[in-house]
């Protein structure tokens, strides 16, 4: 083998293990390592991805760590090209940098406007390149000039994680994720997170396997929130054998309907695909025993074997980094504790018991033995705000607090512009930035609030963005006026009649007004407006509880804020029965409808609406009144005279207020009877005679040849139901069937004379 194909053979051999790494994870505060990529031909070399301030690289195995040229900006992904790895790609939010000289320099790539949260590089032509986004992988086969969506994925998801087959580079694997999602009757986001296959390199993708968390919903199948929803956020195939690879999931939360009770918790698991993803397996499931907690596992990375036949060696990175050395069988912690948690892997290609784990607060640290133990490399700082907090965290509104954001370091020249956001600016609203003064560490602002909803403490997340970095304190605003008293009026309806609630404050309400939160405990019989608003200087105000109609008494418990009473709804007048007599007629006879209410028609009478669903066939008024007083009225059903020769159904309906009742009227044909007294063929004049009676004496006589239905003619009426004709046919029709419109008919052969 010539020496370039050598190096060409060891560095995609080495290269394959770069699959294992620039694992993106959901950030948290600035400061986390979100992803690390070795470079496969100088493992001293490595490379730190920070959410929020850029990307860092260290040349001597992490003693030292300087910034590249991309600074101040969250890094979610990272590629490096196995032939040339002074080539560089780095995925952010926004789109795709690109550096050819080992991070000195960086330049947009043509993947822009969309954030990058994976990155994959074909190392058998690293030219060609897979970038995981919302719902889509996106291939470049230009070393990034341009790019294209491959098959959409999970819409509103995000793909975690992208693989290549280094034996068979048209085979991709992606890896889902869904951080939150909703089902209060209707969908607010997507559910499933997976993994799908191409083998076409992208044209196409199948799901192989999928996570739903819906088969974990504790709320009787009404619906269900979940954040984290227990998605796979890393994939890694195992560096010896192409078709096996290994996957871990995010935790999962899952709410009730009302997304206030957690009814269901899951840490995150390892999943083992082989054959290429048709085979399953969870070896080992979670990597720590008798744990129930939420925990992710965003970090995942196999080392090399000279063997193949060796069990395989990984690692994953949550709270601690647990390592197997039987293929995921079992999981044992290798003492990384302290450092939070480890959100990103890296395995020394050359020297597979050196790993990095990059950790939150800007902290990479090194195993020189295989997880035995643990020291953090040197330090990686850039300027981002290192504290940010409240005074008072809790406000009566409408008030202020003061918010006070503090740096790592003194601001440049110039000042430091920390933008400035309010989850919810009705509630609390910020200035659209705070500058802290150049030399300064930190600087204070205003957050104003507004009046919350009587008996609710309202949270509001403040935050600040600086260098790509997001950092966030809650503000708890509640309301000075209390609730006093609620009232209804009557406090008994009947169904399908309202009341009228009052709420009393125990003071006026403030400038703008207080709003009073409502519900009701039984919305299908009594129902109210979200909320009530107390005009500002007023002490009370009211609203309406609209009610359904009820069989029975039911009562509906009517609360606002903290204060609730009683609501009975008795049943009202209602249809309960529609009848029909006789329930069966021949065509153009009548029936005789009864319909029955539940209770005495009002003094007014009761009005009940009619209709027919065939009134070609049935006919009925457009209503009858029931007389006060009275519980029941008749009407005529009215059918037309010949209906046709099939029986007919006409649903009859009568509705009164919201309810209908319905009964079904069977309409069957007026037939007549037809005998045939003679059927002559004359073959020597090719005439047909036929004689026949009919005991519709208006009926019309058709003759037919029975074989084939061709129509011969109609017969002539002449006297009391006797109907005769001569016709002229061909050949001799052997049989003849007559016909009436009545829908009488006779067969008979036919004699030959």
């Amino acid at each position: 083998m010539g020496e370039k194909r050598l190096l060409r053979f060891v560095v995609l051999v080495v290269s394959a293990l770069l699959l294992l790494e620039a694992v993106p994870v959901c950030s948290s505060q600035g400061g986390d390592i979100i992803a690390l990529a070795i470079d496969p031909l100088t493992p001293t070399t490595l490379y730190a991805a920070t959410d929020g301030g850029g990307l860092f690289k260290t040349t001597d195995g992490g003693a030292s760590w300087n910034a590249t040229g991309l600074t101040n900006i969250s890094v979610l992904a990272l590629a490096i090209d196995p032939l040339t790895p002074t080539t560089l790609y780095a995925g952010v939010y926004g789109g795709l940098f690109k550096s050819a000289d080992g991070g000195a320099s960086w330049s947009a790539t043509g993947l822009t406007g969309i954030d990058v949260y994976s990155l994959a590089i074909d190392l058998l032509t690293p030219t060609t390149l897979y970038a995981g986004t919302n719902g889509a992988v996106h291939k470049s086969t230009d070393g990034g000039a341009s790019w294209n969506a491959t098959g959409d994925l999970l819409a509103y998801a995000r793909v975690s994680s992208v693989v290549v087959d280094f034996v068979t580079p048209t085979t991709l694997y992606a890896a889902i994720n869904v951080l939150s999602a909703g089902w209060y009757g209707s969908p607010t986001g997507p559910t499933t997170g997976g993994i799908y296959k191409s083998t076409n390199g992208g044209a196409t993708w199948s799901l192989i396997s999928s996570f739903d968390p819906t088969i974990n919903d504790g709320s009787g199948g009404q619906g269900f929130s979940c954040g984290p929803c227990g998605g796979v956020l890393a994939l890694a195939i195992d560096p010896s054998i192409s078709t096996t690879f290994f996957a871990v999931t995010d935790g999962l939360v899952l709410y009730n309907y009302w997304g206030d009770v957690v009814v269901w918790t899951q840490p995150g698991f390892v999943m083992k695909g082989t054959d290429g993803g048709r085979n399953w397996s969870t070896p080992g499931i979670y990597p720590w025993p008798d744990v129930i907690d939420p925990f992710p596992i965003p970090g995942l990375a196999i080392a090399p074997r000279a063997d193949p036949l060796t069990p395989t060696t990984l690692y994953v990175g949550s709270t601690d980094v647990f390592k197997s050395t039987d293929g995921g069988a079992s999981f044992s912690p290798t003492g990384l504790t302290g450092a939070g948690s480890a959100l990103s892997l890296a395995i020394d290609p050359r020297f597979p018991t050196t790993i990095y784990a990059g950790t939150p607060s800007a902290s990479v640290f090194k195993s020189m033995d295989g997880g035995a133990s643990w020291n953090p490399t040197g330090p990686i700082a850039w300027l981002h705000i290192s504290s940010w907090s409240l005074n008072p965290a809790s406000v009566i509104g409408p008030s202020s607090s003061t918010g006070t954001v503090t740096l790592s370091a003194a601001a440049p020249a110039g000042g430091a512009a920390i933008i400035l956001t309010s989850s919810n600016p009705a509630v609390a609203t910020v200035p659209a930035s705070v500058v802290v003064p150049a030399g300064a560490t930190s600087a204070d602002f205003t957050v104003s609030t507004n009046p919350v909803p009587v008996g609710a403490s309202t949270t509001v997340a403040i935050r600040g963005l600086y260098g790509g970095a997001l950092s966030s304190a809650t503000l708890t605003v509640t309301l000075a006026s209390a609730l006093s008293a609620l009232s209804l009026n009557p406090s008994s309806v009947p169904g399908g009649a309202a009341s009228i609630g009052t709420v009393t404050l125990s003071a006026a309400a403030p400038a703008g007004g207080a709003e009073v939160p409502l519900s009701s405990s039984n919305a299908a019989v009594a129902t109210v407006p979200a909320s009530v608003t107390v005009p500002a200087g007023s002490t009370s105000a009211n609203f309406t509880v609209s009610t359904s109609l009820v069989t029975s008494a039911t009562s509906a418990t009517i609360q606002a804020a903290n204060f609730s009473v009683v609501l009975n709804v008795i049943p009202a007048t209602t249809l309960s029965l529609l009848s029909l007599s006789p329930a069966s007629v021949t065509a153009g006879n009548s029936s005789t409808g009864t319909v029955t209410l539940s209770a005495a028609a009002p003094t007014s009478g009761a009005v009940v609406t009619l209709a027919s669903s065939e009134t070609a066939v049935a006919m009925v008024p457009a209503s009858v009144t029931v007389a006060a007083g009275a519980t029941s009225a008749t009407f005529t059903v009215s059918t037309s005279s010949q209906a046709g020769c099939a029986s007919s159904l006409a649903t009859i309906s009568a509705t009164y207020g919201s309810v209908t009742r319905s009964a079904g009227l069977t309409v069957t044909p007026a037939t007549d009877t037809v005998a045939i007294q003679q059927a002559d063929y004359f073959a020597s004049r090719h005439e047909l005679r036929v004689a026949a009676t009919s005991t519709g004496s208006t009926s019309t006589l058709q003759v037919y040849v029975t074989s084939t239905g061709d129509l011969i003619g109609a017969l002539k009426h002449y006297d009391g139901n006797r109907y005769s004709g001569r016709f002229t046919w061909p050949v001799n029709p052997q049989n003849i069937t007559v016909r009436s419109r009545f829908c009488g008919s006779a067969t008979r052969a036919v004699s030959s004379r």
